[in-house]
């Protein structure tokens, strides 16, 4: 009898620790489950919060684009002002005849210091050619360097959106203002140095002070960067990316007429100087005594 009873406690224990067995593999799967879906749960919050700040200001941010027409004046290569469309669109700010035989794309920061540069050497030039109907520019501002290229770039857009003729003066006027000073302009700063330029539409300084075409500044630069462009000033004629830029309105105006068919035009001649038969550097002897 006490065999009995002993065996079927033993039994009873046996089946006693199968269910705590049972029971304890139940709470570790459980806690599993738990922890890997407190994990999933965390990368989907991570990858929700880090595709709101890519993407947030592209959803709900100010899209607004620059969508006007006007035109522009220039002078030509024979000092004579002309008048030339100017269109800005999402792709860039267009200026010059629509039927020109060339397409210039001109990539260009406000903070690059190579920029400024090269407007000083060349922004003469392009505008040149623009008027001479040799070509149309498609200027491009993009933001590669610092902040403040963007924040200019915004401030220029709004100007051309409602006072498109003052393109090129408020261009060459933000071109002159030191980086340094730039730094540390903020919109409203652009909106008084714009108005200092001449721009007098009050749409246009409320636009630069609200920022209306940051989002467009940063989607075009971001566009830039899948099309290919990796630097600025960068130049594409008819598509074709110059390797080495033209430092030169000769250089300029050769690659373009290249690009339309046309004969390069020739450098001017200079007559060469006249100059003196050369005397001859032997002496007469004297005869000897």
């Amino acid at each position: 009898m006490a065999s009995k009873d002993r065996e079927h406690i033993r039994k009873l224990r046996e089946e006693a620790n199968a269910l705590r067995l049972k029971e304890e593999a139940r709470k570790r799967r459980n806690r599993m489950f738990t922890q890997i879906g407190i994990v999933v749960g965390a990368i989907v919050v991570i990858g929700a919060i880090v595709l709101l700040v890519v993407m947030g200001p592209k959803w709900f941010g100010n899209q607004q684009v620059p969508e006007s027409s006007g035109t522009v004046a220039i002078t030509n290569s024979e000092g004579q002002e002309v008048e030339v469309p100017i269109a800005a669109s999402n792709d860039g700010i267009v200026v010059g005849l629509e039927d020109a035989p060339v397409t210039v794309d001109y990539y260009f920061d406000f903070s690059c210091p190579h920029c400024q540069d090269y407007h000083e050497v060349l922004g003469g030039d392009i505008e040149q050619v623009i008027a001479d109907g040799s070509a149309k520019v498609n200027f491009h501002m993009i933001r590669f360097v610092s902040e403040y290229g963007l924040v200019a770039g915004a401030a220029t857009a709004a100007v051309v959106e409602y006072q498109p003729e003052l393109f090129f003066t408020v261009m060459d006027g933000l071109f002159a203002i030191p980086a340094e000073t730039q730094a540390t302009m903020s919109y409203g700063d652009y909106a008084t140095q714009v108005a200092a330029l001449g721009v007098t539409s009050q749409e246009a300084l409320q636009a630069i002070e609200n920022g209306d075409f940051s989002w467009w500044m940063s989607d075009r630069t971001n566009q830039a960067r899948t099309d290919g462009v990796q630097g600025t000033p960068s130049l594409f004629i008819d598509g074709e990316y110059q390797e080495t830029l033209p430092t030169s309105g000769d250089e300029l105006r050769a690659v373009i007429a290249a690009a339309s068919g046309e004969a390069a035009p020739a450098p001017a001649e200079t007559e060469p100087a006249e100059t003196e038969p050369a005397e001859s550097a032997a002496t007469e002897e004297t005869p000897a005594e």
